[in-house]
């Protein structure tokens, strides 16, 4: 994975503001060459899903906090997002980015046409990564999605 720009553009879509809201959505962010659709609590570091491209490379890194308690730094394992009808799956690693943040789970993988269509179908996404699962609304991603898609072709 390319943690530079998963630093970079984290901290650029998620930089702590004055009136941080406790409520996550869904939100798209352009940083550089790197286009993130993001679920998370805006303006603050919390967030539960990320998915993160880079175009011009083709490439696109999933990244999630849906973590089990005993998660350990470079354990490997798979990251499962499933929206009832339909199934993704990515080889990832459990990483940090620096000592002051929290541990995080990414996949990286080509550009997946398949992952995009999951994500618009549905009521929610069941993310499931190393025995931890949650489920993840899909409330509010449209406009975001369709914003990810025309950044990441």
């Amino acid at each position: 994975m390319r943690t530079p720009v998963l630093c970079i553009a984290l901290a650029v879509a998620l930089a702590p503001g004055p009136a941080a809201a406790q409520k996550q959505s869904w939100g798209f962010v352009k940083s550089g060459s790197a286009a993130l659709l993001v679920y998370g609590v805006p303006d603050s570091h919390a967030v539960t899903l990320s998915f993160i491209c880079e175009p011009k490379k083709k490439t696109l890194d999933v990244v999630t906090t849906v973590l089990p308690r005993n998660a350990k730094k470079d354990r490997t394992g798979i990251i499962k997002l499933s929206n009832g009808s339909a199934t993704v799956e990515y080889a990832g690693t459990i990483g940090r980015d620096n000592a002051d943040s929290g541990l995080h789970f990414a996949a990286a993988t080509t550009i997946d046409a398949q992952l995009f269509d999951l994500l618009d179908k549905g009521t929610s996404v069941r993310v499931e990564a190393l025995g931890a699962s949650e489920n993840v609304p899909l409330n509010g991603i449209k406009k975001p999605l369709t914003q990810m898609r025309q950044a990441c072709r």
